[in-house]
């Protein structure tokens, strides 16, 4: 796809390929970058029928892409898809043995635009961290109010933290900030600390006593990372405006505010960030996640290099190091996609995230991400078996209006055969009803039977029809399975709101 010299609606108008069997139903790019989620049960086909068809159409147009592989055969697949495309050239693995690493914090304070290294971003990085660990680890959270009290302190928290370390002159990094949460002063720490400062700084105070609170505060120093982060901040004459301001919430906050939190909401706090932070100090999150970043892992070479990225950390070899990986890289690079700038006769590689077995990878942030992605001509691409498996990734609060939100921003939706009575409602309903004509005839003894007529509404696809599509890897009908396909806004050459498509799993 020759897209630099095309303009935005040439790109978006590209056929990539007809549905099977229906050779004037196109999918376009268009239609690729307004989203799609495949559903099937295991065994359906659905990953060697549309699956296959739609990822083979985007190597061979040119994507860039991420993908994540959440089962050990995937990344196999795709180097054999990308080799098919002749596109060897563009593949980048990030697996254990690639050597390769990304540190998202240090990407988010390197990488280019605005909003790099502002503490917000960092925190709002770790905690959809959080919340995937949470969501993984608990089979989803609930969100209700003592969920968000929760989830507001520790962010606060973290939020103070790396404040400290800008503002201490240390490395904003996991380690680190485990250390200032795992020495912060308690009440009667902080209160000697404080006097100890005071001394020092009074000019009427005698001299052996500055001495002595100055020997004392050395000691503090050696023996609590935080105290000395605070000192260090607090000696520091050239802050600026901005920074002396952030400078007095980070000592209110150690000093007073932190230091005198009741034990068991102070306890609460820390062992949530330091359980999530825990992965980091060792194993895959470690090796991976918490040195440098390899240049060639910045998430715009997807569209600046077309480079398909296959992160190879499958949750079936690594559990919630390999969701949480993933996890990291996909939050940063729905960012990166976010932040680029479409114009016309510019960059408009079109870039797909896609997503097997997305259930795992969910976060508040795909629903925010899935409104805008067509505009940075991002393809989301979604894998799940049922609707209920996105029901329990949204935690228990308002889990059906989330999950129902990201599908309502996917607008190319694709059932493959499916026994989730939940799902296949769904998929009934949000196809539709139309009238159709009923006949009945009332038999009496002393009149012959007449017919009357009437239109009454039923649904085009019934739930059960789902259940008796076609599965693939059926040698007895040709290795083909079925689909049923739903654009929003569109109408298919059938002159209907979906499209039935076998898809031959050996082409």
């Amino acid at each position: 796809m020759k897209s630099s010299k095309n303009s935005v609606r040439d790109v978006l108008n590209t056929s990539l390929f007809p549905w099977p069997g229906h050779s004037s139903d196109k999918f376009t790019v268009r239609n690729a970058v307004e989203g799609i989620q495949i559903f099937g049960a295991t065994g359906s086909g659905k990953s060697s029928g549309s699956a296959k068809r739609i990822a083979r159409s985007y190597l061979e147009h040119g994507f860039g892409g991420l993908v994540l592989c959440a089962k050990p055969d995937e990344r196999e697949v795709w180097e054999k898809y990308i080799k098919e495309a002749g596109r060897d050239h563009d593949k980048l693995v990030f697996d254990s043995e690639s050597g390769l690493q990304f540190n998202p914090i240090r990407y988010e304070m390197e990488r280019d635009g605005e909003g790099a290294g502002q503490t917000l971003n960092l925190v709002e990085l770790i905690m959809v961290l959080f919340e995937i660990s949470r969501n993984f680890s608990a089979g989803g959270g609930g969100s209700g109010k003592d969920e968000r009290f929760w989830d507001n302190a520790v962010k606060r928290a973290i939020g103070r933290i790396i404040d400290l370390l800008y503002l201490g002159n240390q490395e904003v990094t996991i380690e680190n900030m485990r250390k200032v949460i795992s020495t912060a002063p308690n009440s009667t720490e902080a209160k000697q600390v404080v006097e100890f400062v005071q001394q020092t700084r009074n000019p009427e105070e005698q001299e052996h006593v500055i001495e002595e609170a100055n020997n004392a505060l050395e000691r503090w120093k050696s023996r609590s990372y935080c105290v000395r982060c605070l000192l260090t901040a607090l000696d520091t004459e050239d802050f600026d405006k901005e920074e002396r301001s952030r400078n007095d919430l980070v000592q209110s906050y150690f000093f007073r505010e932190f230091a005198r939190l009741a034990d068991r909401t102070k306890s609460i706090v820390e062992e949530s960030f330091l359980g999530l932070v825990e992965y980091f100090n060792s194993g895959l999150l470690k090796a991976h996640f918490s040195g440098h970043v390899s240049p060639e892992l910045f998430p715009e070479q997807a569209y600046l290099e077309k480079k398909i990225i296959i992160l190879d950390f499958p949750v079936k070899e690594h559990l919630l190091a390999g969701v949480l990986a993933a996890g990291i890289y996909k939050y940063l690079f729905q960012q990166s996609m976010e932040r680029r700038k479409i114009e016309d006769n510019g960059n408009l590689t079109p870039v797909f995230l896609w997503v097997d077995e997305s259930q795992f990878y969910l976060s508040q942030y795909d629903q925010l991400f899935a409104t805008t992605a067509r505009s940075s001509l991002t393809s989301i691409v979604y894998l799940t078996q049922n609707i209920n498996n996105y029901y329990v990734a949204m935690g228990d609060d308002n889990s059906e209006a989330k999950t129902k939100s990201l599908l309502g921003n996917l607008t190319t939706k694709i059932y493959h055969a499916n026994s989730d009575f939940e799902t296949n409602e769904y998929a009934s309903k949000a196809i539709g009803e139309r009238f159709r004509q009923m006949t009945s005839i009332q038999k009496q003894s002393s009149n012959p039977a007449s017919p009357t007529f009437s239109e009454q509404l039923f649904p085009q696809v019934l739930a059960g029809d789902f259940t008796t599509l076609q599965k693939g890897g059926n040698p007895s009908n040709g290795y083909k399975t079925e689909a049923i396909i739903t654009q929003t806004g569109h109408m298919w050459s059938n002159d209907l709101n979906y499209l039935k498509v076998k898809f031959n799993q050996r082409d």
